[in-house]
């Protein structure tokens, strides 16, 4: 018991000096804003397997709260703590529902919820419009086509998240890690 304790420890404390390392880099690379998020967001899913969910989420509210103090690109660390580093984690908990439509009416409702909130902290907190940049020949359907750009590559996100996550417990876990 005491070494499954020190393991679990261990391996939050790596995971989240790796998200915030991740969190760093979105300070150099600018151009991975919405990228370094998500490979952060993505190690929540190695808590999960390797621990248990509530260790995740433990790990997720370090990571958060140190990303948001300490991290130089406001942008990425707002991403992960309003979507990136808890949806893998409540992923875990929806795909575990017997009905597959009220899933995905979650995940949506989720993911749009976090999308507006990003929006308005951008547009009236932060007092930038670098969000609808480059949108203007749309006028002002700018926001409902960003707006639905989102909701596809959200769709493309959770399968390729759900291939990464078979890819981590069926090949890396057993193949690399040498575990069942």
């Amino acid at each position: 018991m005491r070494n499954e304790l020190a393991f679990r420890v261990a391996l939050g404390g790596v995971i989240s000096s790796l998200c915030i390392f991740f969190m760093f880099c979105s300070g150099i690379f600018p151009m991975l804003d919405y990228t370094i998020p998500t490979f952060a967001g993505f190690l929540m899913v190695i808590m999960i397997v390797e621990t248990s969910p509530g260790w995740a989420v433990l790990t997720y509210f370090a990571v958060s709260f140190m990303a948001v103090l300490i991290t130089p690109n406001i942008q990425a660390s707002l991403l992960f703590v309003l979507f990136m580093g808890y949806y893998p984690i409540l992923r875990y908990f929806l795909d575990r529902l017997s009905s597959r439509v009220l899933a995905w009416i979650i995940k949506l409702a989720v993911f749009n919820a976090a999308a507006v909130v990003f929006y308005l902290l951008f547009q009236f907190v932060f007092m930038t419009e670098g969000l609808l940049e480059g949108l203007e020949r749309f006028g002002k359907y700018a926001v409902y086509v960003l707006w639905g750009g989102a909701n596809v590559f959200f769709v493309i996100y959770d399968h390729l998240l759900g291939q990464l996550i078979d890819i981590y417990v069926n090949w890396f876990r057993k193949k690399i890690l040498k575990r069942k």
